[in-house]
């Protein structure tokens, strides 16, 4: 049973002088992941079909683990020590009680784990990856991608209470941040269709609007910082650039003949 309670005052919440540590730990799980899918399709390209043990599955998996730790952290803080006010702005799902974007946060971490024996037994069983958008790599990608949602829900939440200035401005840029970090995901997903050589083509624009405008126009609304759309864009572009940079700068032995 899911139960929503009404938010009462955010005065506790308005004396807050610092983001807590548990909405840097999902922001820091969100780069972990990014890095790792990017690092991972590299891998592949370079080394071919490896053990499920690669410094990148272990990068993306890592960030699966440190979202559980932190969100079970703050469900069984709030349930069992927290604050009238915390217990009353959480949500009570099989009786624990944590805020909407930590529940996001846990099943994305759930699925995340789920997707990787699944993600092993169909390397074993087909062998390489034909296409990207696999049964195994579809719950990836949800997973992935309901870690980063649930880190703006989480980081919106913060924004719309607080009445510090220097604060709001804090937890803006961390929505901006996580949110520019959902675009590189969504990006690598639809890569099938966005190739370079299908520009000159109808299916790349069709497929490209599907996927960006409307996300772009989503976290404009949402946010109160000024240029949050661009912010996040700024953010993609900054990763996709440094790994473009950086993963090169490593040799790599394929294992697989062409």
């Amino acid at each position: 049973k899911t139960e929503f309670v009404a938010r009462p005052s955010a005065q506790s919440l308005a004396r807050v002088a610092a983001i807590p540590w548990y909405l840097y730990a999902v922001a820091l799980a969100a780069i972990s992941v990014v890095v790792g899918v990017i690092w991972d399709i590299s891998w592949h390209q370079t080394i071919g079909h490896d053990s499920f043990w690669t410094p990148a599955h272990m990068c993306t998996y890592f960030a699966a683990l440190v979202v559980g730790v932190a969100c079970g952290y703050v469900a069984l803080r709030t349930t069992f020590g927290g604050t009238p006010d915390e217990r009353a702005q959480a949500i009570s799902f099989w009786g624990f009680r944590a805020p909407l974007g930590a529940w996001i946060c846990v099943w994305g971490s759930f699925a995340m784990l789920t997707s990787a024996p699944f993600d092993d037994w169909w390397h074993n069983a087909y062998g390489l990856d034909v296409k990207i958008i696999s049964p195994p790599h579809t719950l990836l990608a949800l997973g992935m991608v309901s870690n980063n949602i649930g880190a703006m829900v989480w980081a919106l939440a913060w924004q719309n209470r607080v009445s510090d200035p220097a604060f709001k401005r804090n937890l803006e840029r961390l929505f901006a941040f996580n949110a520019g970090l959902v675009l590189p995901m969504a990006a690598i997903f639809i890569s099938e269709y966005t190739g370079r050589t299908q520009m000159h083509g109808t299916q790349f624009y069709r497929v490209a609007s599907m996927a960006f405008p409307l996300y772009l126009l989503a976290i404009a609304r949402g946010s109160s910082m000024r240029w949050p759309a661009t912010t996040a864009a700024l953010v993609y572009s900054a990763v996709r650039i440094l790994m473009g940079w950086i993963l090169p700068l490593w040799s790599a032995q394929p294992k697989l003949g062409p």
